[in-house]
């Protein structure tokens, strides 16, 4: 029987199915690699601190600043309490803004989904993820925002019950288990197709992988102030970690009492090599952005231009 030129070959599944298990294996690195970065807690505590203030203050101007508060702690400013005299003695614990928390991991992996999509330019790549990033920012927001109402409303039925706040963990969790994963998968499914990716993904053809590999590395001969301005990240990283596991008093500390701490099984022993090791593991991981950034910063690369095609008007 002779095969209609509609069908697919063998050959031709088989580059299908390897440039899916490319696909998925690198999308499963990438977030084992974001795991490993983000072990140490408070791995962002910069924009935490953002973020907290940011929802602090909007949510003060939507409810009341009565409703709300920073509860005190000698470490980052992240946690948040609600006041409403329906949650009083309902046993709500306060709300703390942790690295999982702030919409970075979704961020990060509809931004490495965008960026393998193969056929489409690095300029409208780079729309898409920076669109989708503020987008899923917003959403995140939006989400912390919506806590209070549905503790609030949770608990008026039945005020003071413990664990009446109950609504607003659950939509917590749904977001965090469900909801993001969904919009992730709808956001990026609409800009494929914003883009005409469909069409261009199989004008790329199944024998290109979906990420673009240099043909040619070498020292960089003549610098940029691109090239520069990425040395000069790379050193402060550098300077920053050497300086929190060799200089830094409070670093010290910790270290020396997680030290005393070996061999001892008690709650305050656990707490401090769980503090050094967070000191520790957050300055590694500057160590290690900061060498991949100064690879980048002095050398040059050749990129193999044939596996971007130009666009179609």
């Amino acid at each position: 029987m002779e095969r209609r030129s509609a069908d697919v070959s063998l050959s031709e599944f088989a580059e299908r199915l390897k440039t899916i298990g490319v696909v998925v294996g690198l999308l499963i690195i990438a977030e084992l690699f974001y795991r490993w970065f983000t072990y140490p807690d408070d791995s962002f505590v910069l924009y935490q601190e953002l973020l907290t203030w940011v929802w602090f203050n909007i949510h003060s101007l939507i409810f009341g600043a009565e409703t709300v508060s920073y509860f005190p702690t000698e470490g980052p400013q992240t946690i948040l309490q609600f006041s409403h005299n329906s949650l009083t003695g309902s046993g709500m614990s306060p709300l703390e803004v942790t690295d999982e928390c702030v919409g970075l991991h979704e961020i990060a992996f509809v931004s490495f989904l965008i960026g393998m999509t193969p056929g489409i330019s690095k300029k409208m790549k780079l729309k898409g993820i920076l669109t989708m990033a503020f987008v899923l920012a917003l959403l995140n927001l939006a989400r912390l925002l919506i806590l209070y109402p549905l503790a609030v409303k949770g608990c008026q039925t039945n005020p003071g019950q413990y664990g009446c706040w109950a609504p607003m963990w659950e939509f917590h969790q749904f977001m965090l288990d469900v909801g993001f994963m969904l919009i992730i998968v709808i956001g990026w499914t609409g800009w494929l197709l914003a883009v005409g990716g469909p069409k261009k993904v199989r004008a790329v053809g199944n024998n290109r992988l979906p990420v673009n590999i240099p043909k040619k590395i070498k020292l960089r001969q003549n610098h940029t102030l691109k090239s520069y301005s990425i040395i000069a990240i790379a050193l402060i990283l550098l300077s920053s970690a050497s300086y929190t596991l060799a200089f830094d008093e409070l670093s010290q500390t910790e270290k020396t009492e997680a030290e005393g701490c070996e061999g001892v099984i008690s709650s305050l022993c656990a707490y401090e090599i769980r503090e050094w090791e967070n000191i520790s593991g957050r300055a590694y991981r500057l160590l290690f952005v900061s060498g991949v950034l100064a690879f980048f910063g002095f050398s040059e690369f050749r990129w193999r231009t044939e596996t971007e095609p130009p666009e179609e008007e």
